[in-house]
């Protein structure tokens, strides 16, 4: 399984994108797993993904949250979900 975390948000980055950026990186620190975010800002790469509404939150390929800031403890339940196949 791909191990990945990345956010779909535009070139400049609005208030939703920085708060799910925080909060991602809050998750991460809870649940101790050693994952990098990629922020995408290129076209290209979001058409690969079923979403149009920004931000959007891919975690191991498959989308966890599109258009809101999901709290930290969804992140997390969402990030350790797999954690035996990580």
């Amino acid at each position: 399984m791909e191990r990945e975390i990345k956010i779909f948000c535009p070139k400049r980055k609005c208030g939703k994108c920085k708060r799910l950026v925080s909060r991602v990186e809050e998750a991460l620190a809870i649940s101790g797993l050693p994952l990098k975010i990629e922020i995408v800002d290129s076209l290209d790469q979001m058409i690969k993904y079923p979403t149009w509404i920004l931000p959007t939150l891919v975690i191991n390929g498959k989308v966890a949250a599109r258009g809101y800031v999901p709290s930290v403890k969804m992140i997390v339940s969402k990030l350790t979900e797999n954690k035996s196949i990580l």
